[in-house]
Protein backbone atom coordinates (compact mmCIF):
# COMPACT_ATOMS: atom_id res chain seq x y z
CA UNK A 1 0.00 0.00 0.00
CA UNK A 2 0.57 3.55 -0.70
CA UNK A 3 1.29 6.13 2.45
CA UNK A 4 1.51 9.60 1.81
CA UNK A 5 2.97 11.36 4.26
CA UNK A 6 2.36 15.38 4.58
CA UNK A 7 3.78 17.82 7.38
CA UNK A 8 2.24 20.61 8.32
CA UNK A 9 3.47 23.88 10.30
CA UNK A 10 1.22 25.00 11.73
CA UNK A 11 2.62 28.77 11.54
CA UNK A 12 2.46 28.73 7.67
CA UNK A 13 -0.97 27.34 7.70
CA UNK A 14 -2.01 30.20 10.35
CA UNK A 15 0.33 32.87 7.69
CA UNK A 16 -1.93 31.85 5.12
CA UNK A 17 -4.93 31.99 6.36
CA UNK A 18 -4.50 35.35 7.79
CA UNK A 19 -3.17 36.72 4.28
CA UNK A 20 -6.54 35.03 2.41
CA UNK A 21 -8.59 36.83 5.11
CA UNK A 22 -7.32 40.40 4.52
CA UNK A 23 -6.85 39.11 0.23
CA UNK A 24 -11.28 38.79 1.27
CA UNK A 25 -11.50 41.45 2.95
CA UNK A 26 -9.64 44.04 1.05
CA UNK A 27 -11.80 42.62 -2.31
CA UNK A 28 -14.94 43.07 -0.84
CA UNK A 29 -14.07 46.79 1.07
CA UNK A 30 -13.34 47.66 -2.60
CA UNK A 31 -16.34 46.59 -4.27
CA UNK A 32 -18.31 48.28 -0.95
CA UNK A 33 -16.55 51.58 -1.69
CA UNK A 34 -17.36 51.50 -5.63
CA UNK A 35 -20.87 50.63 -5.28
CA UNK A 36 -21.35 53.53 -2.50
CA UNK A 37 -19.61 55.56 -5.08
CA UNK A 38 -22.13 54.59 -7.76
CA UNK A 39 -24.75 55.57 -5.87
CA UNK A 40 -23.50 58.47 -4.97
CA UNK A 41 -23.00 59.66 -8.63
CA UNK A 42 -26.52 58.60 -9.23
CA UNK A 43 -27.57 60.73 -6.75
CA UNK A 44 -26.15 63.75 -7.32
CA UNK A 45 -27.25 63.39 -11.29
CA UNK A 46 -30.94 63.08 -9.44
CA UNK A 47 -30.27 65.94 -7.26
CA UNK A 48 -29.22 67.76 -10.35
CA UNK A 49 -32.29 67.20 -12.45
CA UNK A 50 -34.34 67.94 -9.80
CA UNK A 51 -32.44 71.54 -9.01
CA UNK A 52 -33.02 71.96 -13.23
CA UNK A 53 -36.93 71.31 -12.47
CA UNK A 54 -38.59 74.81 -11.75
CA UNK A 55 -41.79 74.03 -9.93
CA UNK A 56 -41.79 70.10 -8.93
CA UNK A 57 -45.45 70.21 -7.65
CA UNK A 58 -48.04 68.80 -10.11
CA UNK A 59 -51.48 70.34 -9.37
CA UNK A 60 -54.34 68.43 -10.01
CA UNK A 61 -57.37 68.53 -10.78
CA UNK A 62 -61.10 66.89 -9.34
CA UNK A 63 -62.62 65.88 -12.55
CA UNK A 64 -66.06 65.93 -10.00
CA UNK A 65 -65.64 69.50 -8.90
CA UNK A 66 -67.00 72.33 -11.27
CA UNK A 67 -65.11 75.27 -11.57
CA UNK A 68 -68.11 77.33 -10.34
CA UNK A 69 -68.26 78.40 -7.00
CA UNK A 70 -71.25 76.54 -5.75
CA UNK A 71 -72.10 77.15 -1.71
CA UNK A 72 -71.29 74.25 0.40
CA UNK A 73 -74.23 73.26 2.91
CA UNK A 74 -73.73 74.72 6.53
CA UNK A 75 -72.41 73.04 9.13
CA UNK A 76 -74.38 74.50 11.72
CA UNK A 77 -77.41 72.56 11.01
CA UNK A 78 -75.68 69.14 11.27
CA UNK A 79 -73.91 69.92 14.49
CA UNK A 80 -77.01 70.72 16.00
CA UNK A 81 -79.07 67.72 14.55
CA UNK A 82 -75.94 65.83 16.36
CA UNK A 83 -75.94 67.28 19.80
CA UNK A 84 -77.19 65.24 22.88
CA UNK A 85 -80.79 66.87 23.35
CA UNK A 86 -81.68 65.40 19.51
CA UNK A 87 -80.09 62.01 19.52
CA UNK A 88 -81.84 58.76 21.24
CA UNK A 89 -80.19 57.11 23.62
CA UNK A 90 -79.64 54.01 23.56
CA UNK A 91 -82.97 52.73 24.93
CA UNK A 92 -85.32 55.69 22.69
CA UNK A 93 -83.38 54.20 19.51
CA UNK A 94 -84.73 50.71 20.40
CA UNK A 95 -87.79 51.96 21.39
CA UNK A 96 -88.12 53.82 17.99
CA UNK A 97 -87.11 50.56 16.01
CA UNK A 98 -89.49 48.69 17.85
CA UNK A 99 -92.40 50.87 16.77
CA UNK A 100 -91.74 51.25 13.29
CA UNK A 101 -91.57 47.03 13.61
CA UNK A 102 -95.03 47.13 15.12
CA UNK A 103 -96.23 49.56 12.63
CA UNK A 104 -95.45 47.53 9.60
CA UNK A 105 -97.04 44.24 11.34
CA UNK A 106 -100.07 46.24 11.85
CA UNK A 107 -100.13 47.55 8.11
CA UNK A 108 -99.40 44.19 6.64
CA UNK A 109 -102.12 42.71 8.72
CA UNK A 110 -104.71 45.36 7.68
CA UNK A 111 -103.44 44.87 4.49
CA UNK A 112 -103.91 41.04 3.67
Amino acid sequence: MLTFEFSVNVLILLGIIAVSGFAGFSLRSRQLAKSKLKLAKEYMTMELKLRGIKDPVIVMRNPLHNESNEKLPDGALRKKMLTKDLTPTRSEGYQLIYDNLLTKEARSSTGS
